[in-house]
């Protein structure tokens, strides 16, 4: 999903939310990164405007379905932003779109997210009640106090939550071989306890290329708190291996 991408633009962010989200929390995003970027937000099944499709459960199916509709997308340059969830499915589709479309990235920026080999154990939330799940995104701060006090409102934002559970459970992460051709920079929030600096660090081994570490100001959802920083360090990490070719 795009919205009015700039002519002018000579790069071209890709960004995938966290679990259980959609792309509208990136619709400032284009204005903050400027005409020199054109973003393109990805919606998966089961959410906001695709609400009606069944939310997919493993990351092959996000893949079959996402792979060719980002890759007929690509006339510029790109670089790969996830969030959470979205850095691991954002991860695998880097590696998807280079090995079979013969268009990899110019950079990922996996953000909030341990490394493909340090997912941990399958986090056993598809035993929680809609509420229960929902419970949780309150604490976390990932979603408004008031959808955890309505059954309704509660079960309409487990069910695309409940598919992207399955889908971190039941991730298998590839040989030690499948490296990214292209800088990765991990990203985190300084209040993130379920990410730390030795988990993001990890992401350096996944790169063929660079890897840096930086750490912003907040909690696990740190790029809701301060877009405008956040997106300025975009400008530069997207904008930068250009510069470097011209």
């Amino acid at each position: 999903m795009d919205w009015e991408p700039p002519r002018s633009a000579k790069a071209l962010l890709v960004c995938l939310p966290h679990a259980g989200s959609g792309a509208f929390q990136f619709r400032t995003w284009q204005e903050l990164l400027g005409p020199d970027i054109a973003l393109l937000a990805v919606q998966l099944r089961g959410r906001e405007n695709r609400w009606r499709e069944e939310p997919a459960t493993g990351m092959a199916e996000v893949l079959e379905e996402l792979a060719p509709a980002v890759a007929a997308r690509l006339d510029l340059p790109y670089v790969v932003f996830g969030h959470s969830m979205g850095a691991l499915v954002g991860y695998e589709l880097a590696r998807v779109l280079g090995r079979e479309h013969g268009r990899p990235p110019r950079g990922f920026v996996a953000s909030a997210c341990r490394a493909p080999d340090d997912q941990g154990e399958p986090s056993g939330s598809l035993r929680l009640t809609d509420m229960e799940l929902v419970a949780e995104l309150v604490a976390e701060g990932a979603v408004p106090a008031a959808l955890g006090a309505n059954s309704r409102l509660a079960a309409a934002v487990a069910r695309p939550l409940r598919g992207d559970i399955a889908l971190c459970d039941s991730y298998t992460p590839p040989g030690e071989d499948a490296l990214l051709p292209c800088p990765i920079g991990a990203w985190r929030g300084q209040d993130d306890a379920g990410v730390t600096d030795g988990h993001i660090r990890k992401w350096r081994a996944w790169s063929a290329g660079a890897g840096t570490v930086q750490t912003f100001p907040g909690d696990h959802f740190y790029h809701h708190a301060d877009p405008r920083r956040v997106t300025a360090e975009l400008r530069a990490f997207v904008l930068g291996p250009l510069s470097a070719h011209s």
